[in-house]
């Protein structure tokens, strides 16, 4: 027997109902804000990802799964979305204004746990064109539509990073004040300093804890110029009753991207992490057929084709008793024998005569 490969999963049962839930809620609330669908491919050339997000990050330096092809080019399988519909931007609109959703699998080596795995869902949206302030609320409000939708307890957290200019006056002055600490910090973090300083105040260990609170702001070394852009999208924020709270150590969503003279606003939701916390609502009627003859079970499931009705049928055309047993396994709360038109009703073990009205009211 051959397992399946560490750090991949099986979404199936109540796993894979969630994750067509939050499929169709993402890609429904997105349309209807006019973000057009965009299905990408599954493997890059490998430059896209060390030209697009650093050759010195983590994601490139040890988390990306590569190989050459028989033509000896490098590809590699996408480590994340943002990239990619960059590329698709470029390549096919790239003087236009326009906004992207997409919904796929994302492949990282990283260790495997919960909530994170090697082989993952990702769903996001971007815009690019010439935007403004209106463009990050907007990405703002959009999402927080979705993640409404799915009844979800959240919170949002807001920061600015700044410029690149900005941003790397900031790293300079914070890689001397961890070097300066580095004795007191994770491993993890060590390794991070010279290489991707500014994730450094994303870590999660303990140790860290102290020193990333005691670490110098970001708001300290921006110009007046984005502290007030910082400021015009709080207000419009505030404007439209979105509740947020401030964190200046957020510093996610850092990439530097070439997208020549277009800028960019973008947001993913980590699809896995949102299958393990829906709590769906599934209680809903579950018809089963089950006949002694062939054509009867043909002709009610006919009548309920016309009527958009869903219903199971067995696997084989086995004994009616074994239909029955396999209706009950596959939890089935109303079955309909085809041969004595009834329906029994399982909670109740009553029976009714069938009749599609009849139905229609029981689910």
């Amino acid at each position: 027997m051959i397992d399946q490969v560490k750090g991949t999963r099986n979404l199936y049962g109540k796993d894979i109902d969630n994750y067509l839930h939050i499929k169709d809620k993402f890609l429904n609330c997105y349309a209807s804000y006019g973000y057009k669908f965009v299905e990408l491919p599954n493997i890059e050339h490998k430059d896209l990802f060390t030209k697009s997000i650093g050759e010195n990050s983590e994601i490139v330096t040890k988390q990306m799964y590569e190989f050459e092809d028989k033509a000896g080019r490098s590809l590699v399988l996408r480590p994340e979305g943002t990239a990619s519909v960059v590329r698709y931007h470029n390549e096919f609109h790239k003087d236009q204004s326009n906004k992207y959703s997409y919904f796929g699998k994302m492949y990282r080596y990283e260790n495997p746990q919960k909530n994170r795995y090697r082989e993952f869902h990702q769903a996001g949206a971007e815009l690019i064109g010439t935007l403004d302030n209106y463009s990050d609320v907007q990405l703002i409000k959009s999402s927080f539509r979705f993640l409404n939708s799915l009844e979800l307890n959240f919170k949002l957290k807001i920061n600015t990073i700044g410029s690149v200019d900005e941003r790397k006056e900031y790293v300079s002055v914070l890689k001397k004040y961890f070097d300066k600490n580095k004795k007191d910090l994770s491993k993890e973090s060590v390794e991070k300093i010279e290489s991707n300083t500014l994730r450094i105040l994303d870590s999660n260990v303990q140790e860290d804890l102290q020193i990333i609170d005691l670490a110098p702001l970001i708001t300290n070394y921006l110009e007046d110029e984005t502290l007030q852009k910082y400021e015009d999208i709080k207000n419009m924020l505030n404007n439209i009753n979105i509740p947020y709270s401030e964190d200046h150590k957020l510093v996610r969503g850092s990439q530097i991207l070439n997208i020549g003279q277009s800028q960019g606003v973008g947001v993913a939701f980590g699809v896995d992490r949102i299958i393990n916390q829906l709590q769906l609502d599934t209680h809903k009627e579950k018809i089963f057929l089950i006949s002694q003859y062939e054509e009867e079970m043909y002709d009610i499931s006919d009548e309920l084709d016309k009527n958009h009705i869903p219903y199971e049928v067995p696997i084989r055309f086995s004994k009616e008793n074994t239909q029955y047993k396999e209706a009950i396994k596959n939890n089935a709360t109303l079955v309909i024998n085809c041969s004595e038109k009834t329906i029994k009703i399982i909670n109740s073990n009553k029976v009714v005569a069938f009749d599609i009205n009849k139905l229609k009211e029981l689910i």
